[in-house]
């Protein structure tokens, strides 16, 4: 399987020069603030509405961890030789980091040391009990001081690409390209009267040779679900496309979801243990 591992690199964010990195704009104040390229970011981060939606797949879960090996993280088998993988979208309309769309590729992981789930219901117990910690594997977003912001604080692999998002009354749709190419399209049923409850959610991402693990918590009105959706659409040449395309896509969703107006808040990280060395 093509490792694209490599193919995640820090390039300079639109407009700055390439020597100015997220370390060289940004710094560490104290626990609570940094300074993000001449902006004073406040710990915890809150955001006041935000629209997003996902869909969940089951993958082949030895080319999965293949993927990850390098973290020292496991993927979750749902089912046997059945990983967890999460496509999703997220559009930050009231945000203190400002209002931009953000996808993501994720995975859901046990830690060094953690036990692994028990197939099924246990993975969904874990998971709904807000236990289960998410590995972000990738998060391009459309607008630069959250490229700084997102990895410098977190360590999330955030990069500036081209990320669309539709709320309709009856369906969401988000659309991810990069570099000219097509990588993912999902969508996801919208409409929905329930509420969603607070759900606190644990994120992983590693950065500069360090795991970093982010408490993160969404509630939100709005909440669409359903078993099964729509097929998404794979891009035919993108390098990260090709991975999906070799992990098993595009095949109908496990579930997808929608929240219509959520609010979300974040945490400081917290180093926690890589596992087996990082290697590059």
């Amino acid at each position: 399987m093509q490792d694209t591992r490599i193919l995640y690199t820090e390039q300079p964010v639109d407009g700055d020069k390439p020597d100015l990195t997220s370390d060289s704009l940004c710094s560490k104040i104290n626990a609570q603030q940094y300074q993000i390229n001449g902006h004073t970011v406040t710990l915890p981060v809150t955001v006041n509405n935000a629209a997003m939606l996902m869909n969940a797949f089951t993958v082949n879960a030895a080319k999965a961890q293949a993927l990850i090996a390098d973290s020292g993280f496991k993927v979750v088998e749902l089912f046997p030789g059945k990983a967890l993988m999460q496509l999703l979208a997220v559009d930050y309309r009231e945000n203190d980091l400002g209002d931009y769309n953000e996808a993501a590729i994720v995975f859901p992981v046990t830690t060094p040391g953690e036990s692994k789930p028990l197939p099924f219901f246990g993975a969904l117990s874990r998971m709904m009990q807000g236990k289960l910690a998410n590995f972000i594997y990738r998060m391009p977003v459309n607008q630069g001081f959250t490229t700084h912001a997102g990895r410098f604080i977190w360590g999330f692999p955030k990069w500036l690409s081209h990320v669309e998002i539709d709320f309709g009354p009856k369906i969401a749709f988000a659309q991810f390209h990069d570099d000219g190419e097509a990588v993912f399209s999902i969508s996801a049923p919208t409409g929905g009267k329930t509420r969603a409850k607070p759900q606190l959610a644990p994120s992983l991402a590693i950065r500069n040779k360090q795991a970093w693990k982010t408490i993160g918590s969404t509630e939100g009105d709005g909440l669409s679900f359903k078993l099964g959706g729509q097929m998404p659409e794979i891009g035919a040449k993108h390098p990260l496309a090709m991975v999906l395309r070799e992990l098993g896509l595009p095949k109908k969703p496990l579930f997808s979801l929608s929240i219509s107006k959520a609010k979300m808040r974040f945490d400081g990280p917290e180093a926690v243990a890589i596992g087996e060395p990082f290697k590059r």
